[in-house]
């Protein structure tokens, strides 16, 4: 009898929940964002998290989802702007001689983007591929900026 009780409780809180979850526009978004973002569409994930938490500023779950996606968005578009960086500097360096206008330019792009990367702030939920990706792309700057730039004694 006890048993026969526990399970229809167990099985009625359950229903509850579904309900709850499935017809509660919050969670479904908050979901949704959840999916996106482990598939690495941070964008759309930081966009339905939003939703989500436009319409219940209590769902923990939206809120830590968007607070995440704006960090690996950030991480994405700094990977972006990296590579496209580092094809700049490959192409000047790919002249005989560098100007030094194109020293100055080379100079200004490692310090921005080693700047840029120290204000990164990943979190224990960050993607530590996203993460590893950034930091590849730091030490290239730092690597470039320290045999162009460092200073000789």
């Amino acid at each position: 009898m006890f048993k026969t009780i526990v399970t229809i409780l167990i099985l009625f809180i359950g229903l509850m929940l579904l309900f709850f979850f499935g017809f509660n526009d919050s969670y479904k978004y908050s979901w949704e964002a959840r999916m996106k973002y482990f598939m690495g569409d941070y964008a759309a994930a930081r966009e339905l998290a939003k939703k989500a938490f436009d319409i219940d500023p209590y769902n923990k779950m939206a809120f830590s989802i968007l607070a995440q996606s704006k960090i690996s968005a950030r991480m994405a578009d700094y990977i972006q702007e990296a590579d496209k960086y580092l094809r700049d500097i490959e192409n000047l360096t790919q002249k005989e001689t560098l100007s030094t206008a194109d020293k100055l330019k080379i100079k200004m792009i490692t310090e921005v983007m080693i700047e840029k990367f120290n204000k990164l702030n990943p979190t224990v939920l960050t993607d530590k591929e996203l993460y590893a990706e950034c930091i590849k792309r730091y030490k290239k700057f730092k690597t470039i900026h320290d045999r162009l730039f460092a200073q000789k004694e």
